[in-house]
Order: structure tokens, then sequence, then C-alpha cells
């Protein structure tokens, strides 16, 4: 089956395009190869695998609730390693990566689970067996093409010239090509005094202020948006009752405004990257049970999914997560104002630029 980057695929009735393919040898069986096309499809990414030689077909999707929760309804059919021999299109591997392997039956055997141990992290995938009939070959998508490279000389000039113009563009509309940034804003703010920071895994960490002012979460949740120019991704106050905590979700970072336990004068702002959040458990600092419950369901259900792409092999303290699924994200008073402060950011850049006397 000629199947490559650009394949339209149907698979057991789903529509599917092959974005990229994973070749691996197992060096423990003879170094048997077999492919993993990684597909795009209307449900999601999915993996299809064929083995020629033992032909074997399976469909799968990461699962990364499964953690190291492996029930007795699984049975293990097989073990090895795996090396990538080959691989092209959009793949997080290179030639000669490798890692452990262990593959799952459930009882009809029928049903697959996956565990793949890289040196970076463990993934889990589930899925299930296919006939080779079912998966058929559609059409076929020509990939962009990669525009072909200048001479050194030229793009040496050609790049000078592009920082000399864009950065005189910088300079007159104060544009930045940089998402704005919540914990500088917070270091440079007089407002704000550094309280504390809480280490988690994977060499994270998160910083902790306290607002020098006696404010509302409210009004603090405002002045980090204003900090910032109104870049969220999302902002959503727990129960939408003022003065209730509230999480900010930016392209990079996560923040929970609140009051600490006990403390209803007191404002504090705990910020992180999202990575902190994706590998770690920690309760806030000086937080109710409450709030800390709310801030990682908050976590879990607004960028946890989208993480979990990004840092697929990074251990994530969610793969088990059984708490609560927060549905009300944003969409109310916080991510109205994020966004009117954002395009009053935009519209006084652009006017700066303008041509007035």
């Amino acid at each position: 089956m000629d199947i490559r980057v650009g394949t339209k695929l149907r698979v057991d009735g789903i529509d599917a395009k092959v974005i990229g393919f994973i070749e691996y040898a197992n060096p423990q069986d003879r170094n048997n190869r077999w492919k993993e096309y990684r597909l795009s499809t209307n449900q999601g990414e999915r993996w299809l695998s064929i083995d020629e030689v033992y032909k074997e077909y399976s469909i799968s999707k990461p699962e990364n609730k499964v953690g190291g929760n492996i029930g007795p309804e699984w049975k293990k059919v097989d073990e090895g390693r795996q090396v990538v021999v080959s691989c092209g299109g959009d793949v997080d591997v290179e030639r000669g990566d490798s890692a452990n392997f262990v593959e799952f039956e459930d009882e009809t055997e029928e049903k697959t689970l996956s565990v793949e141990i890289w040196d970076d992290g463990t993934e889990y995938s589930t899925g299930y067996y296919l006939d080779a009939n079912e998966i058929a070959v559609t059409g076929f998508e020509e990939p962009p093409k990669k525009k072909s490279g200048m001479g050194w000389l030229t793009a040496v000039v050609f790049l000078y010239v592009c920082f000399t113009v864009v950065g005189a563009w910088m300079d007159t509309t104060g544009f930045s090509l940089t998402h704005k940034r919540i914990d500088n804003f917070l270091k440079k703010s007089n407002n704000y005094s550094y309280v504390t920071s809480i280490t988690g895994n994977e060499k994270q960490k998160a910083d902790v202020y306290q607002s020098k002012a006696t404010f509302t979460t409210d009004q603090v949740a405002k002045e980090i948006i204003d900090g910032i120019e109104g870049d969220t991704q999302c902002v959503t106050q727990k129960d939408d009752n003022p003065d209730e905590e509230i999480a900010i979700v930016t392209k990079k970072e996560y923040c929970l405004v609140y009051h600490p336990e006990n403390e209803p004068n007191r404002v504090l702002v705990q910020i992180s990257n999202r990575k902190y959040n994706y590998t770690s458990d920690n309760t806030p600092y000086k937080a109710s049970k409450t709030g800390a419950r709310w801030y990682r369901s908050h976590y879990y259900s607004s960028s946890y999914s989208k993480d979990a792409s990004s840092f697929k092999r990074t251990p994530s303290a969610y793969t088990s997560y059984q708490g609560d699924t927060i549905h009300n994200l944003g969409n109310g008073y916080f991510d109205s104002y994020s966004s009117s402060v954002r395009q009053s950011s935009i519209n006084s850049r652009s006017s700066s630029s303008g041509g007035g006397k």
C-alpha cells in the first residue's frame, strides 16, 4: 500500500490525511520493521500502525489519562525496543531516537493499549485492530514545498534590511513581537511585592506576589489585564461571583488571583509557566481547600488538553486526574474586558503611526 505524507485515507469509515510518519525497527525481534502514520481527522489526531510482516493493523489515539493505571482487564501481548529508522512530515522524533514499548490487549483481543517509554517521558495510547480492507487510499494532496534557500550573502543583506525596517516600525508603533508576560508586569509594577516561590517538578516554579493596596480580586485582575494589554486566552472567575478567585490564562502563563485563606483584605497573585501546572499539582500558596480544588480543575478544563500536546513527552500531574471539570470557561465579563483592552491597545498603536500634522 503506497502511503506517504499527503496521502488521503479512509480508515474504518474515518476520513484522514497523513501528516507524518515514523518507521520503527525492533532490534530484539530480528530488526522487524513497521510504520506508524500520524493522521489528521475531523475526530482529532489518530495514529495508523501497519506491520506488514505480522499482518497487523491498528488505529489509536493519545490517551494521557491512562497514566500507570493499567487494570487487570489488559493482558500484555508484546514488548521490546523501538528505534526510529526513518521519519517524515509533522512528527516529533528524529532518526536514531528510541523507546521501550509494551503492548496490551483486552479480553476480546480487539482493543489495544500501548505504552511508549521515552527518555523524557511516557506516552499512552488506546485503539483497536483493523482488517487490511478497512484501510483505503482515497487521494493525495501534495504537502507544501519548502521554499528554496538563498545564497548566504543575499540572506545576510535580506535579514539586515528586514531587521532595519521592522525595528523602525516597532519603534514607531510600540509593537512587540513577543507576548506580554504577567510575571514581567508584576516584577516591574510598584503595586506588587514578591512573597515567595513554590518549586514544582521538571525544574518549574510558581512565584507569588501580594498587592500592596487593599484591592478586590476583581480590581487586581483588571490591573493585570491592563498591564499585559489584554493579551489573554481565557479569564474565568470562580462561580461568577465578585471578589472570588480569578484564573487568567495566556499563551505561556497561568495566573491565579485570590484571597489567602481567612485573610479577606489581602490579595495574592500566583504566576507560573503553564508547564509548571502541567507537571505539578501543588496547592497555591495559602489558598483555601475549595480555592485550590477550583484552581486545579480550572487548569485541567482550560489548558491541559493543549498542554498535553505541547509537552507530550513530559510526565504530567494530570494523567490520572479524577476531579471536577469546569464548563463555564471565560466568555464572561473579564474576557470581554480583555478583548476591549486588547482592541484599544491595537487602535492606539495604529493611530500613533499615522501621518497627522
